[in-house]
C-alpha cells in the first residue's frame, strides 16, 4: 500500500515548488492552472503528491535547458475548485500564500462573470 502523504507535507513543499498561474486561451477563456514542477529524481515524490491529493492527472517528464523535469498540471475547473482551492486555503504561508489567495479570488471572480453570461 502507497504511503498517503500528509497535507501539511504537501503544502510546504507547494509552497516551495507549487505555482498557481492564470493564462488567457483562444483569446477568450481564462485557465487557472495549477503545477509542480520538481527535478526528475524526485518523480516518486510529485506521483505521491497527486495520488494523496486524490488526482488522476499524468506526471509528464521533459527537458529544458539540459535538465531533467518532471510536472504535475492541474486545469480542469472543476479539480481547481473541488480539490485544489479546498485543499491549499488557509495551508500555505509567504508570497505562496499571497499568490495562492489572489489567485483564488481570481478565479471565483471569473467564475461569477461566467455564470452571468
Amino acid at each position: 500500500m502507497k504511503q498517503k502523504l500528509s497535507l501539511d507535507f504537501i503544502a510546504g513543499l507547494i509552497c516551495g515548488e507549487g505555482c498557481f498561474t492564470s493564462y488567457i486561451q483562444n483569446e477568450k477563456q481564462k485557465i487557472f492552472a495549477f503545477s509542480l514542477k520538481m527535478h526528475v529524481c524526485d518523480k516518486e515524490l510529485v506521483i505521491a503528491i497527486r495520488d494523496s491529493l486524490g488526482l488522476r492527472e499524468s506526471v509528464h517528464e521533459y527537458f529544458h535547458q539540459e535538465r531533467h523535469y518532471v510536472v504535475l498540471n492541474v486545469r480542469k475547473r472543476r479539480i481547481v475548485e473541488n480539490i485544489i482551492i479546498p485543499t491549499f486555503n488557509g495551508k500555505l504561508f509567504g508570497m505562496k500564500k499571497k499568490q495562492f489567495e489572489k489567485w483564488r479570488d481570481d478565479y471565483y471572480k471569473d467564475k461569477d462573470i461566467r455564470e452571468r453570461t
